[in-house]
């Protein structure tokens, strides 16, 4: 390590605690392009955007943390109806209420070099972003995104998942053996446990039950494999547990996913709240932000670690924004309703522990404070880009 430089050295530091049998999935994806990169260093965005004035003098609130494109998707709620949604909350707490724009922006800026926009162009749909969060903002109303309202990107997304069933989705996960089902173990997304470890996530399972005061055969355990999703999370513990929901007398997937200590609520630790772990910290932070939360959202032990709980859907996705390389138009007016979702999170969540109020957050709309965003984005866009140059100069020598 001490002939490395110094991204790499605080890449390899911030993940040393991680899975050593997985970790190295996540040094792999970080090198496949800038964006990626961005999406797995969220400590180094946090290391040098926490030296810009944007962070001054504005509103606290809760931030998704990690706001960069791709972590916007839909997710099916209790009430059975799929939503539209940030999706991703493992970096989420209390913080200046720009943080999650500056991230956005950023974002804009290394997904338009991969879709091939201009710099120009990328800074118009910067403004734009903006103007639609600040008039969303001044609305001082919470809204949500629906199927029947959705149009462009975002209504491609919602009719696509809205189309998967449950029982194609589990079984396009599983095959059986010997009269009994398994999940496919693949080695890309899902890779196979010690059966001491099945042994752990069924006994693991039984107790959340009991404890929760469900019926005790509510679940009976089937199978479990260790899950790889995402690019930050890549190297926590993660695992897909199929079990036959005995209630509604079907198959169904679980994700359990461990949930660590995150660089940002360290820069403001007298504004956060004490909680029991670092995933009832994401859980309860999604439930404040989301219009909706996903079903059966919740935490489990496992051993004296919590995780974060809920069931694997079908109807969860994220986007692939290379995908609408030449659909600029339509780009522009997604980039605009993920404004609004900003917006609209931020003032779902207002006043609640210790965060401004929806008239502060109105009255902060108003001022040029707005204005210091892109300029903050667009020098750390750069050092991205550096800092991506850096690291792959080390990842190159290693391979």
């Amino acid at each position: 390590m001490d002939n490395k430089n110094q991204v790499t050295k605080k890449i390899l530091a911030y993940n040393a605690k991680r899975n050593k049998n997985f970790v190295h999935l996540k040094y792999k994806a970080i090198s496949e392009g800038p964006h990626r990169f961005f999406r797995g260093t969220n400590h180094l965005f946090v290391e040098h955007l926490a030296k810009e004035s944007v962070l001054k003098g504005v509103p606290f609130t809760y931030v998704c943390g990690d706001m960069h494109l791709e972590n916007f998707g839909s997710y099916k709620g209790n009430s059975g109806l799929v939503y539209f949604d940030i999706n991703d909350f493992d970096e989420a707490c209390i913080a200046p209420c720009t943080f999650d724009l500056v991230k956005l922006c950023v974002s804009v800026y290394l997904m338009g070099e991969e879709l091939n926009f201009s710099e120009e162009e990328s800074l118009s749909i910067c403004n734009s972003f903006l103007e639609s969060y600040k008039q969303a903002i001044l609305t001082g109303h919470a809204a949500r995104l629906e199927n029947a309202c959705a149009k462009g990107i975002i209504k491609i997304f919602f009719d696509k998942v809205d189309r998967r069933k449950a029982k194609a989705f589990v079984k396009s996960k599983t095959f059986e053996q010997n009269k009994k089902l398994f999940i496919k173990t693949d080695f890309r997304k899902y890779y196979p446990l010690a059966k001491s470890e099945k042994k752990t996530l069924e006994k693991t399972l039984y107790k959340w039950v009991e404890e929760n005061k469900r019926n005790k055969d509510l679940y009976t355990f089937i199978d479990a494999a260790f899950r790889i999703a995402g690019t930050g999370s890549l190297g926590l513990n993660r695992y897909c547990v199929l079990v036959k929901d005995n209630e509604a007398d079907n198959l169904v997937l679980l994700d359990i996913k461990q949930a660590e200590s995150i660089a940002l609520e360290k820069l403001y630790p007298a504004k956060q709240l004490k909680y029991k772990s670092e995933a009832h910290r994401v859980v309860h932070t999604q439930k404040r932000m989301n219009d909706t939360a996903p079903a059966a959202f919740t935490t489990i032990q496992i051993g004296k670690e919590h995780y974060i709980f809920k069931k694997h859907r079908p109807q969860e996705d994220k986007f692939t924004l290379l995908a609408f390389k030449e659909e600029k138009a339509d780009f522009r007016k997604l980039v605009k309703e993920l404004g609004n979702l900003i917006a609209w999170a931020q003032l779902r969540s207002s006043g609640l522990d210790g965060t401004a109020t929806a008239d502060e957050l109105i009255k902060f709309a108003g001022t040029n404070k707005l204005n210091l965003v892109i300029p903050a984005a667009k020098k750390i866009y750069k050092q991205v880009l550096t800092d991506y140059k850096s690291y792959m100069q080390d990842y190159i020598v290693k391979k």
